[in-house]
Order: C-alpha cells, then structure tokens, then sequence
C-alpha cells in the first residue's frame, strides 16, 4: 500500500471513529433522558455520567445530573454538577441558585449566599414558587452569615402571604437574636426561646397590634434573662411609647449582655436625639469596639462624629454601615449628610439618589 494509501485509510478510519462516538453520546443523551422521565434516577444518573464524559460542554446533562442529586440529597454531586452548568451557561438564573443550595448543604455559606444572590438578581428563568424557595434560603443564609439586619426585611413577605411553620419562626427568631445559625442547628436547649421569639416577631411582622404587646410581655415573664429579649423588647417600644421606656429595657439588656453593640448604638441614638451628643459620643465609640460588623454602631458613630465635625472618620464609618447594610435608607442619608457637609456634593447627591430607589423598590412591592 502506497504512502497516499495508507494516509487516506487512517483518515477514513478516524472518521469512522468520530461518528461512532457522535452516535454514541446521541444514544447515550436519549437513553438518559428517557430513565429521567421514567423515574429510573440510578440509571439516569450513570446514563449522564457517561455521555458527558463523551461531552464535557453538554449544559442539559450537567443540569439535568445536577438536579438528579440534588433531589437525591447529594449535595456535593449536585454542587459539581451545576458548577460545570454554569461556566456553560452563565446567565442561566436557576443554575446558580441551585450551586447555592447545594453549597448550603455542605456548609460553603459565604458561597451559598454568593450564587442564590446571583441567580435572583439575573431573575429570568425562574418560577415563581421556585423563586420564592431561593428567597427564604437567602434569609436563612444571611443570618448564619451575620447578616441579620439584611435578613430580617427578607421575612417580610412570607409573614405577609400568611406563611406559617417552624422553620420561618426559627428564622425569624434567630435574626431576632443576632443569632449566625441554621434553624438545623439550633442547639436542642435553645430551641424553645428561638422559637418563643420567633413567634412574637411574626407578630409584630404581620401587624397584629392587639396580640403584639402581651406576647413581648410573655416573652419577658419567661425569659426575663435571656440575651436579646429586653433589646427586642426596646426596639417593639420605640415604635409607639416613650423613648424612656425603651431606654429602660436597653439598659437592662447591657446588664445581662454587657457587649451588646445593638443595644448600646440604641442609646447613643436615643441620647444623641435628646440632644445629648457629648454624652452620646463616647457610647458609641464603645458600640464599635463591640460590634465592629454592627452597620447600627457604625452609623451611630459616624452620625456623631460628623456632628462634631470630624467628617473624615465620620465618612468611614458610614460608609461601612452602608457595606454591611446597603438596603438601609438611613445609613444612605445619613452618609449624603457627611459627604454634603464635606463638599463631596456629587457623592452626596448619588447616595441621595440610592436612598429614593430603595425607597420605591420597598413601596412597589407592597404587601406580597
């Protein structure tokens, strides 16, 4: 056989070759599809395994594998998979909330929160129900990441449509009490007050002003020790009563809890109101060492400290209050105050700006 020969054979061969493993993948991709729909999920599994190893760039076999596992609780299977989808399809909404989910199983929470963000801020793709399954895991996973001032508004809606069970009023309660857990893993001796807690705030979430009042107060009369209780109890009051009153129940709560940011950037605020500002400066600046991640020390403070004239580290720390919690119009206003008084008039009007969307992003979506 000639040298011309021989190459076109090998050639010939190779084209072969080509096609039966074309044909194969396509059989393969069938085959799995088929025990999917069948139910056969073990087969299906291993039918998918084995066509993407023939075609690694396959985005329906890496999702539907991912969602095989994640259905299946295996959630590492399932992490690995979508983490292949999405480099495919990187605009695909629902595949980086489910990387999420399944990074929340295996405990990748900084992670977790990343991709779910991700997915609902890409938005198109996702069902409605399922949409709403991405939102209440992004409230559990902001509090066990210690965003609790984030986490609470993220309740709301759920409170709203009438929602009710325990893995809500965990949540809820945890947020409540600065609490960076999983209703999973609350420990068994606590459960009990998370959830007491967890029941008095929905009150309060949902409005139901004759109900509110004497739940707090039982709340109080069975838990009158309890870390958080006398703090919650203050914010519940600064709605509708007497600053003094809550101020009563801040300091309370500093006897039983003597690091408590929240509570002692509370009394500064309530103080620096009364015109008490020299008084109030020194409180805060002790609720920063406290709670250097507490956005409400840091924006007490930085309010204190622009008042005294002290724009630099005033901007700073209202600038953290406002990374910590960008949603809060306050932090926002309060920020375009200092960089208006330091004649950063451009930032100033951008965060005044900010504070109008948030505001009409809150009224838009109304009552849901």
């Amino acid at each position: 056989m000639t040298f011309l020969a021989r190459v076109f054979v090998s050639a010939m061969a190779l084209s072969g070759a080509s096609d039966a493993s074309a044909a194969t993948f396509e059989q393969l991709a069938a085959q799995a599809n088929r025990a999917r729909e069948a139910d056969k999920i073990p087969q299906a599994i291993q039918l998918y395994k084995e066509a993407l190893q023939l075609k690694p760039a396959w985005p329906d076999g890496w999702w539907y594998l991912g969602t095989l596992f994640y259905d299946g609780d295996q959630y590492e299977s399932g992490r690995k998979a979508f983490a292949e989808f999405v480099k495919l399809e990187a605009k695909a909404a629902p595949g980086w909330a489910f990387l999420g989910l399944c990074e929340s199983e295996t405990g990748d929470y900084a992670h977790a929160l990343e991709h779910i963000r991700r997915g609902l801020e890409i938005g198109a793709g996702i069902e409605p129900a399922t949409e709403q399954v991405f939102r209440f895991h992004e409230a559990l996973l902001l509090t066990r990441t210690g965003l609790f001032d984030q986490a609470s508004p993220r309740f709301m809606p759920f409170v709203r449509r009438g929602v009710h069970d325990p893995t809500l009023i965990a949540g809820i309660g945890l947020t409540s009490l600065n609490e960076p857990l999983l209703p999973k893993e609350i420990p068994a001796e606590r459960r009990e007050l998370i959830a007491a807690v967890g029941e008095t705030v929905y009150l309060w979430m949902s409005a139901d002003t004759t109900k509110t009042g004497p739940a707090f107060q039982a709340l109080l009369d069975r838990y009158p020790t309890a870390p958080g209780v006398h703090y919650l109890y203050a914010t519940y009051l600064l709605s509708f009563r007497p600053a003094e009153e809550a101020l009563a129940e801040l300091k309370r709560e500093l006897e039983l809890n003597p690091h408590s940011a929240d509570a002692r950037a509370m009394i500064a605020l309530i103080a620096m109101r009364a015109g008490s500002e020299s008084a109030a400066l020194p409180i805060a600046r002790q609720a920063v060492q406290d709670g250097p991640t507490c956005p409400m020390a840091q924006y007490a403070y930085g309010l204190l400290l622009a008042s005294s004239g002290d724009l630099r580290q005033a901007i700073e720390h209202l600038e953290t209050a406002e990374r910590l919690d960008p949603a809060n119009v306050e932090y926002h206003m309060g920020l375009a105050g200092a960089y208006s008084k330091a004649g950063r008039h451009e930032d100033a009007r951008r965060e005044r700006r900010t504070s109008i969307a948030i505001a009409k992003e809150s009224d838009s979506r109304g009552p849901s």
